[in-house]
């Protein structure tokens, strides 16, 4: 049974807080295929409104700005989230940052709960970044100041 909201919860907006896989879902008009690829520097700024980081020569960067309709998924508190939003490129390219990176802003239209019936996550999937700690702590405080202090 899938239950639908417009408003991310309290304990949502803890989850997305840059530290969480999301899955990025987006439709390129041109081809009609479906594209998907997975972001952490994902941010909810609040209960209508999502930030996310991703590579500023990115195809997405373009079909989003053709269309900007997307679904992000991401699992938090025993199920697994659909948000479908409209995407604005807000920073097409991060010249003053290490990486250089689109800043998107999306507002949420609508929250599903897809989980299926009678299932539950048990575990949150974790990953680990490979590289240096030092360059992980840098791009992840890099990433967080400018998506949370767009204006």
């Amino acid at each position: 049974m899938t239950t639908l909201t417009t408003e991310l919860t309290a304990g949502m907006i803890s989850e997305l807080q840059g530290q969480s896989i999301v899955i990025l879902n987006v439709l390129n008009k041109e081809s009609g295929d479906i594209f998907s690829t997975a972001l952490s520097w994902v941010y909810a700024v609040g209960p209508r409104t999502i930030r996310f980081a991703i590579d500023a020569k990115s195809d997405f960067v373009r079909i989003l700005k053709e269309d900007p309709r997307l679904v992000l998924n991401f699992f938090s508190h025993e199920t697994v989230y659909s948000i479908k939003g409209i995407a604005v490129v807000k920073v097409s390219k991060t010249e003053e940052l290490t990486l250089k990176m689109a800043l998107l802003e999306v507002e949420i239209q609508e929250i599903r709960d897809i989980i299926f019936y009678g299932g539950k996550m048990v575990t949150l999937p974790t990953f680990v970044k490979t590289y240096k700690a030092e360059l992980i702590k840098k791009l992840d405080n890099e990433m967080k100041n400018a998506l949370i202090s767009l204006a």
